[in-house]
This record gives C-alpha cells, sequence and structure tokens, in this order.
C-alpha cells in the first residue's frame, strides 16, 4: 500500500480493480492476500484440505476479478461494508473447496470433524486476521513516511519493533541503545502518536467515516489481538 493511500479508498480501489487496472488489480492482492490467506489456514488448521490453500486464494482472486464476479457485485452500501462482502466471497470459496474435497473421497474414509462448519470462531478469525493485516499495513506506512523523515523516525519505527516484536521493555531498550530511559519514553510516545495517525489513515482508506467513528475502529481492531 502506497503512501499516496489517503487519495483513494478501498472502494475506488475495488472499482478500478473491477473494470481490469493491472496496478489496482496488483494493489487489491497486495493488501487483501493476508487475510484470505489467514482465514483459510485458520479455517483448515491441520486438517487435510490445508494443501488446498494456495489454489483457494487464487480461486478467491479469480472470483473477486473475472468478468460480473465479486468486485462487480460489491457495493459501500453493502452490509459491514466491504469487510464483511470479502468474508462472505472466501467463505463461499472454501465452501464449494470442502464440496469437491468430499466428492473425491469415498464416504467410509472421511471424517466427520474434518471439514469446519461455519460458526462464530471463524468470525472471530476473519476479524483477528483482518485486523492483523490492517495493523501491519499501518506499521509499514509508518515505515514509510519514516524513510521519507529521516534518521529519528527511522529508530521510533524499531523502537516500536523492539517493544512489541521482541518483546523489549523500555529500560532494556534504553540500556541496548546506551540511553537513558526517559529518552526511550519520550521516543516511545511519540513513535506511538505515529502509529495511531497511520492506522487512522489505514482504516479510512478501508472505511470511510467520521474521525470519531475511524477512532473506535481503530480501538476495536487493536482490541482483537490482546
Amino acid at each position: 500500500m502506497s503512501i499516496q493511500m489517503h487519495e483513494s479508498t478501498c472502494w475506488t480501489v475495488i472499482r478500478d480493480a473491477a473494470e481490469g487496472d493491472p496496478s489496482q488489480r496488483d494493489r487489491f492482492a497486495h493488501v487483501y492476500e493476508p487475510i484470505i490467506r489467514d482465514l483459510l489456514a485458520v479455517r483448515w488448521r491441520s486438517g487435510p484440505l490445508t494443501a488446498e490453500i494456495d489454489d483457494a486464494v487464487q480461486e478467491v482472486f479469480v472470483e473477486c476479478f473475472r468478468s460480473g464476479g465479486a468486485l462487480d457485485r460489491a457495493e459501500p452500501s453493502y452490509a459491514g461494508g466491504f469487510r464483511q462482502f470479502l468474508h462472505g466471497v472466501i467463505r463461499n470459496v472454501a465452501r464449494r473447496a470442502e464440496a469437491r474435497f468430499v466428492r473425491r473421497r469415498p464416504a467410509a474414509d472421511l471424517d466427520p470433524n474434518a471439514l469446519p462448519a461455519d460458526d462464530e470462531s471463524l468470525s472471530l478469525a476473519f476479524d483477528r486476521a483482518w485486523a492483523r493485516a490492517i495493523l501491519g499495513e499501518a506499521a509499514r506506512l509508518q515505515a514509510i513516511r519514516a524513510t521519507a523523515t529521516g534518521s529519528a523516525a527511522l529508530r521510533r519505527v524499531e523502537l516500536l519493533r523492539l517493544r512489541f516484536q521482541s518483546e523489549l521493555p523500555p529500560r532494556e531498550i534504553a540500556q541496548l541503545w546506551n540511553v537513558d530511559a526517559s529518552e526511550v519514553y519520550r521516543e516511545y510516545d511519540i513513535a506511538r502518536d505515529e502509529f495511531r495517525d497511520c492506522l487512522r489513515t489505514v482504516v479510512a482508506f478501508h472505511h470511510p467515516v467520521s474521525p470519531a467513528e475511524i477512532d473506535i475502529a481503530c480501538m476495536e481492531l487493536i482490541s482483537l489481538l490482546h
């Protein structure tokens, strides 16, 4: 997702991708493939259909991009927005793959627990996959902005990486960097503000609403991963 994200929304990307714009189809795939792959992996976790994930991901994109396909039917007025629309597309592709799997297997060999049911746990899995993808896009946007801003901003990106990926507390980061802990705490506050601004930008891209609603959506996404 480019630094010019604020100039469009997911609906302009969807419209242009549906019309066959190669760059927008690439952008669509870049943004949504992790979500599609994550949901299928959870739906088919450790089961016999895990070998079908790559093909199913491609089938979702075929369904989205074909003439008269999913993206041609997508509308901003869809209940739940594009998030729920995409969930429905993935679910339909998964069900077709499961039906093909059943047809290929003798009834006596079928484990009744091998295929998942569409239940609340899968809806939650999709919501968490969505949250991971959106927060990941926010982190990438912050890195893009930091590259354009300079070394201090890049250091704050690294600070967040150490804090959340390596799970180092600020005082240990201060020791690692050989600086006073108060400096790390100060930069940490700035880094979080920068990340929140990027997250708001990404959320607005996917679901343009009022600033207050964007803030609520940001908090909901973060809460899904805690």
